[in-house]
């Protein structure tokens, strides 16, 4: 059996990946498809609107800083 991506044997190797549609692949190919293609836990980034993905880098930011500052807030136990 060969990667669908690279073409060299699955067999014997610990990282394979099953692929609907296309079968085993090795997970460091399929990975970097993904990166290649902008996709990021399902979402096709290359395919969204400008304006959606400005929205999306928004979304993201708030997120990134929400965490933040609730990691920075600890609780202060011996004052």
């Amino acid at each position: 059996m060969r990667c669908e991506y690279c073409e060299k044997s699955v067999v014997g190797d610990k990282e394979v990946v099953i692929i609907a549609g296309k079968g085993p692949v090795h997970s460091r190919c399929f990975e970097q498809t993904l990166l290649s293609r902008r996709i990021f836990q399902g979402v096709a980034l290359s395919s969204l609107p400008l304006e959606d993905l400005n929205e999306f880098k928004e979304m993201i930011t708030i997120e990134l800083n929400s965490r933040q500052y609730n990691d920075d807030d600890g609780v202060e136990l011996f004052g």
